[in-house]
């Protein structure tokens, strides 16, 4: 599934419900429409990769792994193999500050796969890369899919048909479209005529 629409449609707020961070519907204005559309997924096979997370810059890939693991209840993984699926060739004990802005979103992805989740939920993967960086996120999504299922909220209309899954676009708060548009020209055919009356 490939969430699209403008800034303040609901993205995030939709993938912030399925992460349970909404518990009662009076929480946000746009949940009461986004409940019945709500997939049936158990939230302890999802692996959850934010659009720019706070890292702490001082701690490694090894120690993130670790602090994660725990925190899912993973007993076993192996971290040279995780970032060998993110093509991400690093040192595990190397400080994260060392990292590039790319390196940080293929972390995330990797951090995202510990425990190999069968849901992938992610938020804006390519958000602030350089268009290399883009097709290399990409690359590394579709070699994923044969493993994992996909949510993804992104602007990238490259990313939404690279994917081939189903794009749903969002408006102010409401699921407007759902479906596997044939082209970019289709889709950006779609996004206008879903377009806001006031862009954010």
């Amino acid at each position: 599934m490939i969430l699209l629409g403008h800034n303040g449609a609901g993205k995030s707020t939709f993938i912030n419900f399925l992460l349970g961070f909404y518990v009662r519907l009076s929480d946000h204005p746009f949940l009461p429409h986004f409940k019945k559309f709500l997939p049936k997924l158990n939230k302890k096979d999802l692996g959850y990769a934010p659009e720019a997370a706070l890292l702490d810059l001082n701690m490694s890939a090894r120690d993130y792994f670790d602090m994660i693991a725990t925190l899912r209840g993973v007993k076993r993984y192996d971290a040279d193999t995780l970032l060998k699926k993110v093509a991400l060739d690093v040192d595990t004990n190397m400080p994260i500050k060392k990292y590039s802005k790319g390196m940080k979103q293929r972390f995330l992805l990797s951090l995202a796969l510990l425990g190999n989740p069968k849901t992938l939920v992610l938020d804006e993967p390519t958000s602030g890369l350089d268009p290399f960086g883009r097709l290399e996120i990409e690359k590394l999504l579709i070699g994923l899919k044969s493993d994992h299922d996909f949510i993804i909220s992104t602007h990238s209309l490259e990313l939404a048909m690279a994917m081939e899954d189903e794009i749903w676009i969002l408006k102010e708060g409401k699921i407007e479209y759902r479906g596997y548009p044939k082209s970019i020209e289709e889709l950006k055919s779609l996004l206008l005529q879903h377009r806001p009356e006031k862009i954010q």
